[in-house]
């Protein structure tokens, strides 16, 4: 994604042999070389997948700025390793590096820069591959994925919408004096051909998006809809409240938005970056990040396997006034386990259907069952399976406390 203002033009990766990319398994997998041979995968649909999808696009190769591919991604088997993409057999490129080889549960969102030149204006091929590093199967899963093309300012598609000179910024103020909320509202001409804006918000927090990042630019996609942003505007004049009252005091917070428009289904403007933002001192309080220091490698049970890890806090309950739980996890099923996940002997729902999935969650937890000290954790499931999976980088407790 591009970080200075510009017009921006997506284009999905989609399923089916209509799109010329036929499919032996619901989802597109990616597998080492060894996975054909291997006899425990090779007659399996997944390992049928050779990794290729196409990507159609319309342009003139000519008229645009920049190119870019996102991609949403299950890390694949702890273990497995070099996850790489070439694309028209004209560059290779390594996706960025999370812990998959270290033994982590993860998952990523990598923008990934491209020349214009590895493009073509038609049918794009995007091969991608991995090595079985020291895991039982190299593989990972690819959920969804797009070419970004940033176009130049005077594309005639840009002056053909009316929207030449279109320029978006974003206003903030603290809402409360206590600082707990940051108003932000849309500054641009032209709102009554914006459809929805999105805030996306660079500080320090949670890294929900498994870049290994905590100070980023936050949020990810599930299923092609943003997750953990800043928030959704839809109506004028496209102003939202960020709610910051469990993150740490911080200077120098920036945030942007992605301003789609009605008839433009598939064009969309990235407004200037807002700098210098911040969240003042709590009056009497402090917000704090605490993490497991023993995290299992992987995080993940199954087949009545228990895991467990826990959390270290230097803080009596009592003074506490607010705690939340983050985690991410990959649910492949809690099986017959009323319970899968437990903190300090009390269940916490982490999980939802078990149909294989991303979910990010931040959970109200009551301090009293929080102790000063260790906090254990346990995850349980006994499907025969793929189970639950806690990714990087794990549970994690924000903590609001009297000073």
């Amino acid at each position: 994604m591009a970080l200075e203002s510009s017009f921006i033009r997506t284009y999905w990766y989609e399923k089916g042999i209509e799109y010329g990319n036929p499919k032996f398994n619901s989802r597109f997998r990616v597998n080492a070389p060894e996975t054909s041979l291997n006899p425990s995968f090779m007659y399996r649909s997944e390992a049928r997948e050779n990794g290729m999808m196409l990507i159609p696009i319309e342009e003139d190769l000519a008229k645009l700025d920049k190119a870019a591919l996102y991609l949403e991604i299950w890390g694949g088997h702890p273990g497995t390793a070099n996850k790489r993409l070439t694309i028209n057999g004209r560059s290779t490129y390594y996706l960025p590096k999370v812990g998959t080889e270290e033994h982590n549960c993860t998952h990523s969102y990598p923008v990934i820069p491209l020349k214009i030149t590895d493009l073509v204006n038609g049918y794009n091929a995007i091969q991608f591959a991995c090595d079985k590093g020291d895991t039982f199967w190299g593989h990972f899963i690819v959920d969804n994925a797009y070419l970004i093309t940033t176009l130049k300012n005077n594309h005639p598609d840009i002056e053909k919408a009316g929207l030449c000179g279109f320029e978006a910024s974003i206003t903030a103020n603290s809402a409360l004096n206590n600082g707990e909320t940051i108003d932000l509202k849309l500054s641009c001409n032209n709102l009554d051909k914006i459809s929805l804006v999105d805030y996306l918000g660079y500080y320090q927090g949670y890294d929900e998006n498994g870049n290994s990042k905590t100070l980023d630019w936050h949020g990810f996609t599930k299923e092609r809809e943003p997750k953990a942003i800043l928030g959704i505007a839809e109506k004028v004049p496209f102003s939202i409240s960020w709610d910051v009252s469990m993150l740490p005091e911080q200077n120098n917070i920036s945030v942007l938005a992605i301003v789609h428009f009605k008839d433009l289904p598939n064009i969309a403007y990235i407004s200037s970056v807002t700098e210098g933002l911040c969240i003042p001192e709590h009056e009497q309080e402090s917000v704090k990040f605490y993490y497991s220091e023993d995290l299992p490698k992987p995080f993940w049970s199954r087949a009545n396997k228990k895991s467990r890890c826990n959390i270290q806090l230097d803080i009596e309950p009592e003074n506490i006034k607010k705690a939340q739980l983050n985690i991410v996890i990959w649910d492949g099923g809690k099986g017959n386990v009323e319970n899968p996940f437990i903190l300090n002997g009390h269940p916490i729902t982490i999980t939802g259907s078990g149909r294989h999935d991303v979910i990010y969650s931040k959970i109200d937890i009551t301090p009293e069952i929080l102790k000063k000290g260790s906090n254990e954790i346990e995850l349980l499931s006994d499907t025969d399976h793929h189970g639950i999976e806690v990714l990087s980088p794990g549970p994690a407790f924000a903590i609001r406390f009297k000073r």
